[in-house]
């Protein structure tokens, strides 16, 4: 854990992405083709498109649910804090990945903040 720590103190790049293409197990075609970016610690970055355009898979990728939940074919490298996700446990990538979904509603199990927190711990 104290090399992850290291390199994301390191790296001057919250996430990165080089020439990543990634296919969902039984797709036609790849849901992102040879997506490179750069997002620098930091930054706040807004993700928009279409639906359908890649911008779930994306997430999945950063957060390593892709390939742990989702299998295909990834081609290219996804780093956070300068380290592949794979190198990651999934705790030590949780304390610097998260998601919000759309509605940030559906990502909730109470209507109170102290049910949710207690929540996870109870379960």
């Amino acid at each position: 854990m104290m090399e992850n720590a290291a390199a994301a103190k390191a790296s001057p790049y919250a996430i990165e992405l080089d020439g990543c293409t990634f296919c969902y197990k039984g797709a036609s075609r790849p849901s992102l083709r040879d997506v490179s970016l750069k997002i620098p610690r930091g930054q706040c970055v807004v993700v928009s498109g279409q639906s359908g355009c890649g911008k779930t898979t994306l997430t999945r990728l950063v957060n390593a649910l892709i390939p742990l939940m989702y299998e295909g074919d990834l081609q290219g490298e996804v780093l956070v804090a300068g380290k592949p996700v794979s190198a990651w446990t999934m705790g030590e990538l949780s304390a610097h990945v998260g998601s919000v979904f759309q509605n940030p509603r559906s990502q909730f199990v109470n209507l109170d903040v102290t049910s949710e927190i207690a929540f996870g711990c109870e379960n």
